[in-house]
């Protein structure tokens, strides 16, 4: 199978860039420069100067542009011959849907989702085999992407359209919301007399450390600090030192945990800390 690309940017020239690592035939790239789609360096991509020419090569079409994009190109090129094609986009939030009309058209429709963060469009290909990928859409021919990414290495998981948000919210909270996370414990260290690159140095083995934890013996198990000890005291005291929108931050994540340390201390009631966090509202 030949894949085509509409869209050069990170997440096109780092999927296209890896399928030619692991033997996928990328047939090129449509995108409104010649210029950012070829790339530079190693990365040298094929440019195609249509995209009625580049469905004529390719047997799965991906569309990476941004999400509020999609449905745009494809509604540009829905009334193109395509019949067989495989149409992809890669939201993680949109699902399959988005391309509305395209059992129509003579083509399978789908979402393929690497769960990955794409930090540049030259070299996030080399850590891509890291990821998992999740596909949405046409059942009837699902297994033939399934196949096409697996034969990467990679994992594929298979999930319905009513799971996409679900599944998108997931991601985030596992990647962009840790960077605000993160973003809020500098600025207290910086408040506390440290510069950034101090209190980032200061955090990093904590946080990775925890991190590491949590994903080799679950979140039960890697569970420590104040809450897990049921130290009501520190709570009351971090509540102090916060405004509010750091106090609102710490009561939504810290009732989350107290859910975590129930687990692990069933003997444990953690009513009066509960109360503490709602008297803060």
């Amino acid at each position: 199978m030949k894949v085509g690309f509409i869209g050069a940017g990170k997440v096109g020239c780092s999927l296209g860039d890896y399928f030619v690592c692991n033997g996928i035939s990328v047939a090129g790239f449509y995108s409104r420069t010649q210029a950012k789609a070829c790339g530079a360096g190693n990365n040298k991509r094929t440019h195609v100067n249509s995209i009625d020419k580049l469905l004529t090569m390719c047997d799965v079409l991906f569309l990476t542009v941004p999400d509020d994009a999609i449905s745009d190109v494809w509604e540009q090129i829905r009334t193109l011959p395509m019949k067989g094609k495989y149409i992809c986009h890669c939201s993680g939030s949109l699902s399959s849907a988005v391309l509305s009309g395209v059992k129509e058209a003579g083509a399978y429709g789908y979402s393929v989702h690497p769960m990955f963060p794409f930090k540049s469009k030259e070299t996030a290909y080399e850590d891509l085999k890291q990821a998992l990928f999740t596909v949405e859409g046409d059942e009837d021919h699902i297994d033939d992407l399934v196949s096409l990414i697996s034969s990467c290495g990679n994992p594929v998981v298979k999930i319905s359209s009513d799971h996409k948000a679900a599944y998108h919210a997931a991601s985030v909270f596992g990647s962009n919301l840790m960077i605000g996370l993160m973003n809020q414990a500098t600025e207290l260290l910086c408040q506390c007399g440290f510069k950034t690159e101090e209190a980032m140095k200061a955090l990093k083995p904590l946080a990775m450390t925890n991190l590491y934890n949590f994903f080799e013996v679950g979140s039960v198990d890697a569970l420590t600090g104040p809450v897990e000890r049921h130290d009501i005291k520190t709570i009351e005291k971090h509540l102090e030192a916060f405004d509010t929108t750091q106090k609102e931050t710490y009561r939504a994540l810290t009732k989350e945990i107290i859910k975590i340390a129930e687990k692990k201390h069933p003997e444990v009631s953690y009513e009066d800390m509960k109360q503490i966090l709602e008297e803060e509202k």
